[in-house]
Formats: C-alpha cells, structure tokens, sequence
C-alpha cells in the first residue's frame, strides 16, 4: 500500500510540472520567449555582458544544452556575442534591446502563474513545500552524485 501511495505522489508531482511548464509556456508565448530561457535571461538581466563559461556557472544547464539555449536565443534577437575585449576567443553574452525590455512583461507573466499556483495557500504552506521540494531535490542530487552506487546484480565474489 506504501508503494502504490508513493507512486501516486510522484505522479501527482510529475502532472504539476507538466502543467506547471505548460502554463507557463503560455503566459510567455505572446512575447516570445520559451520557458528554456528564462533562466539565462534572469541572469544576464542581474549580470549582463559575461562570457559564457561564467553563465554556464550561474545556470542549471549542461554546457551543450547552454549552446543550444543562446544559438536559438540569439537567432530570436534577445541576445548578442561578441568577441571579448582582452581575448577575442572568449565570446561576450549581452542581451539586446529587445532582451533587455522583455524583463518587465516576462517578470509580470511568472508574477501571475505564481498568484494562480498558490492561490489558497498560506505563507506556511509554501515555506513547508518549499523545504520539503528543496530536501527531496538534495535527497536526488546526492544520489545520483554517490560514488557508491552500483546495481546489485553489478556485484561480483
């Protein structure tokens, strides 16, 4: 019975992402932006004009997903690269004009999805889901960091 009530928290957990994304995909459709951006943009709207080993720092994004990320946002006029002033082989990530603007409308957009997901709950609520979702989250990162691990069947005599 564990088991099957376990399993039925994670699928819960797994369709709110899902809707989670979706809703906001859509509230960040009109100014074209894609959900996949977003935390490139935050950075570069708190640090702009950085070469992208240092974005790649600030980021939760495997460094050939990142290229991807900045091809496609670049191709989307939200971003520049320029050859950097002391070494021109270290290429410069600045947000355009147009980056730059969407920072107000892409901010109001996650405002509103934030207002909808916890519309009901209290300040405690969010405070214990955070720690919980934060624990859970270092429970996996840990693990799939644990040097130790190995399939039984792996074990040899």
């Amino acid at each position: 019975m564990l088991y099957q009530n376990d399993t039925y928290f994670f699928t819960l957990l797994s369709r709110f992402q899902r809707n989670y994304s979706k809703a906001l995909a859509m509230r960040l459709s009109p100014y074209d932006v894609n959900p996949g951006y977003l935390s490139v943009l935050h950075t570069l709207w708190q640090q702009d004009n950085i070469i992208q080993k240092e974005l790649n720092k600030h980021v939760c994004i495997e460094q050939a997903t990142l290229s991807n990320t900045l091809a496609r946002m670049e191709r989307d006029g939200l971003i520049e690269r320029k050859a950097g002033t002391e070494d021109r082989r270290l290429l410069q990530i600045c947000l355009t004009v147009k980056g730059h603007d969407l920072q107000a409308a892409v901010t109001a957009a996650i405002e509103d999805l934030k207002k909808t997901v916890n519309t009901g709950l209290t300040i405690n609520d969010r405070k214990y889901f955070k720690r919980i979702m934060k624990q859970m989250t270092e429970h996996l990162e840990n693990d799939l960091h644990d040097p130790c691990l190995m399939l039984f069947d792996e074990i040899s005599e």
